[in-house]
């Protein structure tokens, strides 16, 4: 049996139990975890817009010069554009889709929300300000043995302490996939980006299986995640070629939930919500 890697030093800040982290603070790790596919990006672009400026400055032939500057050119927009996508997604801005995620779902009031992700609480947070009276369990149920496929996930949790700052926010672990909530006692439950990094095939059915568990008669399934298209690979790269796609989401659901609703934010995320059968 492979062992779960070891946590590492970091050289980007991690947060406090006792301090909700900012916006500016989730934006700056969603990007130093994406550190190692920018690296991979930049060396694409450096192994050929290296050579090309090469045969331009050496054998005096401006177009393969201009072609090395057009193409560096083409480097920094796509930079930009990723690093503002992910503003969008995980800085001030991402409030919103949350905010349109509930009212898919039609959850307001004194209710009691599972937040189940994968050692983020960062979902638990936002829930709680779009949600003001509400109750919001977050268990971390990352139970997966041997090292992932992403290494940014376990950046991720190294990084995020459980919180121990807001009442409201109730920090527990589910053990192989099983959450520690009674039957019936939540009235909606959320899952958020990186829920599509639990293994399909036996561990993401069981943990939907325990949403379905808890959730009251009539209680709601949200899901918020990160599409597989053009504007998504632009902003992660061809590592959002492992992220679950909309249709497979879509046929998930409506195998498990009734009345399956779907939405799709500004800031390239897919929502959806349903009702417990």
């Amino acid at each position: 049996m492979t062992e779960t890697r070891k946590s590492e030093t970091h050289w980007y800040p991690a947060s406090s139990a006792e301090k909700r982290p900012s916006a500016w603070w989730y934006w700056g790790r969603a990007v130093y975890v994406s550190r190692r596919d920018y690296w991979r990006i930049t060396k694409k672009f450096l192994a050929v817009g290296i050579p090309l400026g090469a045969i331009g400055v050496l054998f005096h032939v401006p177009l393969a010069f201009k072609a090395a500057l057009v193409l560096a050119a083409i480097g920094l927009v796509l930079l930009a554009f990723s690093l503002f996508g992910l503003y969008r997604m995980y800085g001030h801005p991402g409030v919103r889709y949350i905010r349109r995620l509930v009212e898919l779902g039609d959850v307001q009031g004194k209710v009691t929300v599972a937040d189940l992700h994968i050692g983020t609480y960062r979902h638990a947070y936002l829930l709680s300000d779009v949600l003001p009276e509400a109750k919001i369990q977050t268990v971390d149920c990352w139970n997966v043995e041997g090292e992932s496929p992403e290494e940014a996930v376990q950046d991720v949790r190294d990084l995020e302490p459980p919180p121990g700052n807001n009442p409201r926010i109730v920090a527990s672990k589910a053990e192989h996939f099983s959450v520690p909530l009674a039957d019936a006692s939540v009235d909606a439950v959320c899952f958020g980006f990186g829920t599509h990094e639990i293994p399909s095939g036996g561990a993401r059915e069981k943990l939907f299986s325990e949403a379905s568990r808890i959730l009251k008669p009539g209680g709601k399934v949200l899901l918020f995640e990160h599409g597989w298209d053009a504007h998504n690979y632009v902003i992660f790269g061809p590592v959002i070629h492992h992220v679950t796609k909309r249709q497979d989401w879509d046929k998930f659901l409506h195998e498990r939930f009734d009345d399956v609703k779907y939405a799709r934010s500004n800031q390239a995320v897919d929502l959806f919500a349903g009702t417990r059968r």
